[in-house]
C-alpha cells in the first residue's frame, strides 16, 4: 500500500505529494551529493502529484522547497512527523510556520550605498542551482565565500535594474566577480544590508550557508547545530544501495 501524504498548505502553495517509485528513488540516489539543489529539484518534480498552478519548482523559494522536502520526510521516516534532527533536535526546532509569505516577487527596499539604492528579492531554487553549478568558476574563491557571493549576487538588486528571474549563469557570474572586486569596507557594508534584507524576507526557515552550500539554522534551541534536510534521507536503504551511494 502506498504511503498517504496530507495536503501541504502554505500562504502561496497547495501541494499534494505522492510516494516515489523505486525507479525514481534509485535515480535520485545516483545523483552526486554535491549537487544538492539539483537533487531537490529532481525530487520535487518526481514527488509532486499536483499543485495550485505553481508547477515550476525552480521558482519556489529555497524555504518553500525545504518545507516540501520536510513534508515528505514527515510521512516516510520512522519517527515522523516531528522527526529527529541530529542528536537532540527535531524538525519543529527549525520550522517557523508562523512566518510565511504570499508574494515572492516583491522587491524590498534596503538602503543606499555609494550612490546606488539597493533592494532584495527572495532566493529561488533556480538561483540556488545556478550558484551550485558555478562552484569553482571564480579563481581562489570556494566554499562559504562562493555561496556568500552567489546569494548576494542573486538577491541584491539596484533599484530600477533589470534582473530577470531566469537569468543566464554568465550574468550571475559577472555579478559575483563585481562583488568580489569591491573594496573591503564597501563589501562589508553591502553584506550588512543583505543581512538586514534577509530578516525582512524571512519565512518558514532561517536559511544560511557554509562551505557545502545552503543550510537551515534552528529557530529555537541555542545549542542546536545548523541542519540540512537532504532528499537522500527520504530514500530507503535498499534504493540507496541500488544507487550505489557511498558517501
Amino acid at each position: 500500500m502506498s504511503i498517504h501524504f496530507p495536503i501541504l498548505r502554505s500562504k502561496r502553495l497547495t501541494v499534494q505529494l505522492k510516494e516515489l517509485t523505486i525507479a525514481q528513488s534509485i535515480s535520485l540516489a545516483k545523483m552526486p551529493s554535491h549537487a544538492e539543489q539539483e537533487t531537490i529539484t529532481a525530487f520535487l518534480k518526481a514527488a509532486i502529484e499536483s499543485t495550485n498552478n505553481l508547477d515550476d519548482v525552480t521558482q519556489w523559494t529555497v524555504a518553500e522547497r525545504t518545507l516540501t522536502v520536510c513534508h515528505y520526510l514527515s510521512s516516510v521516516v520512522d519517527d515522523g512527523p516531528d522527526f529527529a534532527v541530529g542528536e537532540s533536535g527535531h524538525y519543529t526546532d527549525y520550522l517557523d510556520g508562523e512566518h510565511d509569505c504570499n508574494d515572492i516577487d516583491a522587491l524590498i527596499d534596503l538602503g543606499e550605498l555609494s550612490g546606488d539604492f539597493w533592494q532584495i528579492r527572495h532566493l529561488t531554487g533556480y538561483a540556488a542551482e545556478s550558484i551550485e553549478r558555478l562552484e569553482g568558476a571564480l579563481d581562489n574563491i570556494t566554499g562559504r565565500l562562493h555561496w556568500m557571493l552567489g546569494v548576494m549576487a542573486a538577491q541584491l538588486v539596484r533599484k530600477g535594474e533589470d534582473c530577470p528571474a531566469n537569468f543566464e549563469e554568465d550574468w550571475l557570474l559577472h555579478r559575483m566577480k563585481t562583488l568580489a572586486a569591491l573594496s573591503e569596507s564597501d563589501f562589508i557594508t553591502l553584506s550588512f544590508l543583505h543581512q538586514t534584507g534577509l530578516d525582512k524576507i524571512y519565512h518558514l526557515f532561517s536559511i544560511n550557508y557554509d562551505d557545502d552550500g545552503l543550510l537551515v539554522l534552528p529557530t529555537q534551541g541555542e545549542d542546536l547545530p545548523p541542519a540540512r534536510f537532504r532528499v537522500r534521507s527520504s530514500i530507503s536503504g535498499f534504493a540507496q544501495r541500488m544507487g550505489r551511494v557511498t558517501d
